[in-house]
């Protein structure tokens, strides 16, 4: 395990660590100083292919997310990338000022092509690098690394429209027993995805109080 500096877009400057197993998450998570066990929330879905018109649920979606944590004390994790509903859960956070512990999780060998700068989102407060060589190598960290954080706190996974790799953020959740809301309304995963199991939907048309409310239901 490596604990480094990553400097980011307008001299932004955050904590990463950089782990190779399971077992090095604990130790990352004291090292990178993120409240644990506590309660978490996995943010999945949109990424790049997000619509015109899906743009306007999506933001609603996140905001409302962003207001969950904060309300909570979540930590929020998500890929960290300047991309979709991670830049959007970023920009959510700086814009109102929240607190929340804003976690990103990338496969290192990204950051080996290109500059981190010019990949990670600079609104997230700290970042997991991982193994990996492509895009959906960081679904299952992204869903163990809540699991250590949340320890027998509650957690949940809330997908806002989202693609393929998504559809396997999901699975990964649900094999660690842990509820997915989908926000139908916010385009193609979401608004296509089986109901079973632990994965119920909210139509992202109510009102936003309203989806809140029962988004605190769940953690």
């Amino acid at each position: 395990m490596l604990i480094r500096q990553i400097s980011l877009k307008r001299g932004v400057i955050v904590k990463a660590a950089n782990i190779s197993s399971d077992n090095e998450i604990q130790e990352a998570l004291t090292e990178l100083g993120l409240p644990q066990p506590g309660t978490v929330i996995v943010l999945v879905g949109g990424a790049g292919g997000i619509g015109f018109m899906e743009k306007f649920p999506m933001r609603k979606a996140v905001g409302i997310i962003a207001q969950l944590a904060e309300e909570t004390g979540a930590v929020v994790v998500d890929g960290g990338t300047q991309a979709g509903i991670m830049t959007e859960i970023g920009r959510q956070r700086k814009k109102n000022k929240f607190t929340f512990p804003l976690v990103g999780v990338v496969f290192d060998a990204l950051l080996m092509k290109e500059e981190p700068a010019s990949i990670l989102d600079p609104n997230h407060t700290h970042f997991f690098l991982i193994p990996g060589d492509d895009w959906g190598d960081e679904s299952a960290w992204i869903s163990k690394i809540a699991s250590v954080i949340a320890g027998g706190k509650k957690s949940l996974t809330v997908l806002v429209n989202g693609g393929k790799i998504s559809r396997s953020d999901v699975e990964y959740s649900l094999m660690e027993n842990r509820p997915t809301a989908v926000l139908r309304g916010t385009g193609r995963l979401a608004d296509e995805i089986t109901l079973t199991g632990n994965v119920f939907a909210i139509d992202i048309s109510q009102k936003p109080d309203e989806i809140l409310e029962t988004l605190k239901t769940k953690l």
